[in-house]
């Protein structure tokens, strides 16, 4: 990603990708590094390292909150975590001085922030190719159902499932390449989402309709991806005893 004044250098470590800001933060660029990281979120790494070395320069500390809305973009979904690694004196003093570590997990030395990375987590996730055919909502829900199912989600099942088929029909409705759907539950949500490949056509993202997702679920939005794709997705909350 660069801007004027600003780019973003991506490396990826195993599965978590570490992203170099270089260039200045201001208010001319803030919207391009916040699209940018959640463009690498959205990828759904292991985790989302940003490294905040001496080539970034902050206009003001007010500008650090990118950082803070990005980490409340993507903890319903994708659930990427997302940490800072300060490597100046001067970045360290910016985040003590902004309390950003309150919300975003926060590190001195990249080595400590990739450690952070193994924690092990809970998480579950299936996934499949849908066809670009009329059947696609229809074998999109049976795969929810089927799903659930297996994970003993009986509750949450049914809205799920109408999740899934509404997700891939609103998709459909804008492209005509083979979706990807990805069901993923944590320990207190279960999202679903519908991915396509390739550019949308022009204005398609602003006439999505999600009337009805927001109806079904907890929490739901659209998200572009590296390749100009998007990402439809939904969460629904999950209770800890009946999800069980």
């Amino acid at each position: 990603m660069t801007d004027t004044g600003l780019s973003l250098r991506a490396m990826n470590h195993g599965d978590v990708v570490l992203l170099s800001p270089t260039g200045r933060l201001d208010l001319s660029t803030y919207v391009s590094m916040r699209d940018g990281l959640l463009k690498h979120v959205a990828e759904q790494p292991r985790a989302v390292i940003v490294v905040l070395g001496p080539a970034l320069e902050l206009g003001s500390d007010p500008l650090a909150s990118v950082f803070a809305a990005v980490w409340m973009r993507c903890c319903r979904w994708p659930c990427v975590p997302l940490l800072l690694v300060a490597t100046t004196a001067r970045h360290r003093a910016m985040l003590a001085r902004t309390g950003l570590s309150r919300f975003v997990p926060c590190h001195d030395r990249l080595d400590a922030a990739l450690e952070a990375t193994t924690s092990p987590t809970w998480r579950q996730r299936n996934e499949m190719q849908v066809p670009a055919d009329t059947d696609a909502p229809h074998l999109a829900r049976d795969f929810a159902r089927r799903t659930c199912t297996r994970w003993g989600l009986r509750e949450v099942c049914p809205r799920a499932v109408l999740l899934a088929g509404e997700l891939v029909d609103i998709t459909q409705a804008h492209t005509s390449a083979t979706l990807v759907l990805r069901i993923e539950r944590f320990p207190d949500q279960l999202t679903v989402a519908v991915r396509h490949t390739g550019p949308s056509p022009r204005g398609a993202a602003r006439r999505l309709d999600l009337t009805r997702i927001h109806r079904l679920s907890t929490a739901c939005g659209n998200t572009p991806t590296l390749d100009e794709g998007r990402v439809l997705w939904a969460a629904i909350a999950l209770d800890p005893v009946a999800s069980t």
